[in-house]
């Protein structure tokens, strides 16, 4: 996560895009298949972990270009930033924790399921490794019965008000809630989060 190789997975991206696939005669509803609704969650934590991890890069690079004087308040910039992205992937975690547990009640929550698994995985491991050919041939075979799941990306204030979050609670964390509004996205010094 923190790592400057941190990449984003294809499922993800193609994910949010709409128009791919249409769902064949089940729910769209979050309400109608639980996994459904943790996998927008997933999706979402994902995203924001990976654009709180471009902030914590950028301040990281200042940090370490930053003259004596500067140097406290980029290194201050960094930890809640790095804080921020852990709070982030953290919560893409408990979602997944909760995958076990959620049961799917159409070949479209399966899907969902199975498009979580995939993407939480394929940053660690091998993608040509068993049994990951394998699980996305699955994943592909019942996309083409079911469908794919309709997501998209957030809105871009939905994205912002998660970093902020993210970001207060990294400050709370680590003592400097007074800072947690001058880090908001956006603003000096945390300059311009991207949220594509």
């Amino acid at each position: 996560m923190a790592d400057s190789d941190h990449s984003t997975t294809l499922s993800s991206v193609t994910l949010w895009e709409s128009g791919e696939g249409a769902v064949k005669g089940f729910a769209r509803s979050d309400e109608a298949d639980p996994p459904l609704a943790l996998l927008r969650d997933w999706l979402r934590a994902q995203h924001v972990s990976q654009v709180l991890c471009r902030l914590q890069q950028r301040l990281e690079t200042r940090a370490l270009g930053a003259a004596y004087p500067a140097t406290m308040d980029a290194k201050l910039g960094y930890s809640i930033a790095y804080q921020a992205e852990v709070e982030a992937a953290t919560a893409a975690l408990k979602i997944q924790d909760r995958l076990p547990r959620t049961h799917a009640h159409s070949l479209l929550g399966v899907v969902a399921k199975l498009e979580i698994i995939v993407g939480a995985d394929r940053d660690i491991d091998d993608p040509t490794d068993f049994p990951w050919p394998h699980i996305e041939s699955i994943l592909r075979d019942l996309k083409e019965i079911a469908g794919s799941v309709p997501l998209e990306r957030p809105h871009r204030s939905i994205v912002l008000a998660d970093c902020r979050r993210y970001q207060a609670m990294a400050a709370d964390l680590i003592g400097l809630e007074k800072h947690a509004a001058d880090l908001s996205p956006g603003q000096e010094p945390a300059v311009g989060v991207d949220t594509e």
